[in-house]
């Protein structure tokens, strides 16, 4: 199963599907201007994802205000690694708080497989008003404020069969963060017998809930020489570093997982370090199952892997991979492969875009599966 994880504004909040009545900008005569530029995760699978964005617009002062008019196609995989593009520039604007932001798509969205053919992606009807962002940020007066949207391709497309042949849905997982209120952690992954740097290896910078449940803040991939950097982490929260690593394709090579410490970025710490060596396992197996009830056509479903790791502050179900289920005619499948031999669990998580443009998420029961050396254990999940 593919490890991945990834559009970005630099705003200060999670942003999802949601459409919800925004607070515009303050009224008078002092203004600021906005940057938005756009950046992407870590996706495997595809070559390319293309998608076409004509414009990018803020609320404000009772209706939308053009920060950009790009009217451009990005291939989302180029925008790792520090890449991103700049959908606005100095765009002025009454100062003020605010609290939404939308992207309009445009047609022409498109996904080039690993075999190298292009398939059309489709956009839900439901999206026809634009890609809604919920933020919260202000824009002082004589200031300039950098946004990031971080597009999350890899939860982002959702596979369809139809017979021989699979239709791509984009189901927009979208992410903001104010650079300006953000932090990173950077380091490097190593070969515990070898000292060689993990190159593609897929990292997660992960927080937990009051209950102690993980979500995935950010992601990127190690380069050549096993380094990475987790950035765009907004500040004032607790961040832990997770990674399994599964290395190559034609003969994957698997890693024990670990999970870092929590890292308590804050306005004055804003920048950790933490690099780890980790233990090669050549006994791996595999996770798979089937979803019910069906997603429907407004829905959208991936599954998390999770494994408890002990840190310096505790042991916790840490996410260790996730991907997008994939559905057909009247069978919804999952699956992870090249996992190492050991006790995980699986969980599956629908988010469903409402006729209002709002969404709602629910989450199956989390059910044990205990992976073994040579074989693919079945968990079916509920939702």
């Amino acid at each position: 199963m593919s490890r991945w994880r990834g559009l970005t504004i630099v705003v200060l909040a999670t942003l999802g599907l949601a459409f919800l009545m925004a607070c515009g900008g303050s009224s008078g005569s002092s203004t600021g201007t906005m940057n938005v530029h756009l950046v992407d995760g870590p996706i495997t699978g595809y070559q390319e994802v293309n998608v076409h964005i004509q414009s990018v617009e803020i609320s404000g002062n009772g209706g939308w205000i053009t920060l950009g008019n790009p009217d451009k196609t990005y291939n989302l995989l180029s925008l790792t690694g520090g890449v991103s593009e700049m959908l606005a520039s100095g765009t002025t604007l009454p100062a003020g708080h605010y609290q939404q932001m939308r992207l309009i798509l445009g047609s022409g969205n498109t996904v080039k497989l690993a075999d190298g053919s292009v398939q059309p992606l489709t956009v839900p009807s439901g999206l026809q008003t634009g890609v809604k962002l919920i933020v919260s940020f202000d824009v002082a007066a004589g200031t300039t404020k950098d946004v990031w949207i971080d597009f999350d391709a890899a939860h982002s497309i959702q596979v369809v069969q139809a017979g021989a042949s699979n239709q791509y849905l984009l189901r927009p997982t979208v992410w903001a963060y104010d650079k300006i209120v953000t932090g990173s952690i950077s380091g490097k992954l190593t070969d515990a017998a070898t000292s060689t740097g993990l190159a593609g290896a897929v990292v997660y910078a992960e927080t937990l809930d009051t209950a102690g449940n993980a979500r995935i803040a950010r992601s990127t991939t190690t380069d050549a020489t096993g380094a990475y950097t987790l950035d765009l982490l907004p500040v004032g929260a607790t961040y832990y570093v997770v990674s399994q690593p599964v290395l190559g394709t034609t003969t994957p090579k698997a890693y024990d997982a670990k999970a870092s410490d929590g890292y308590a970025l804050s306005a004055t710490t804003p920048v950790f370090t933490y690099s780890a060596a980790f233990t090669a396992d050549a006994a791996t197996g595999g996770v798979s199952g089937g979803l019910t009830p069906v997603a429907t056509s407004s829905q959208s479903d991936a599954v998390n892997l999770l494994q408890t790791l002990t840190t310096g502050s505790g042991s916790f179900a840490f996410i260790v991979d996730s991907g997008m289920a994939v559905v057909g005619t009247s069978t919804e499948t999952y699956g992870f492969a090249t996992v190492p031999a050991g006790a995980y669990s699986v969980q599956a998580v629908r988010t469903t875009l409402n006729a209002d443009g709002t969404t709602t998420v629910s989450t199956s029961t989390v059910q044990p599966a205990t992976v073994t050396a040579g074989l693919t254990l079945t968990v079916n999940l509920g939702l």
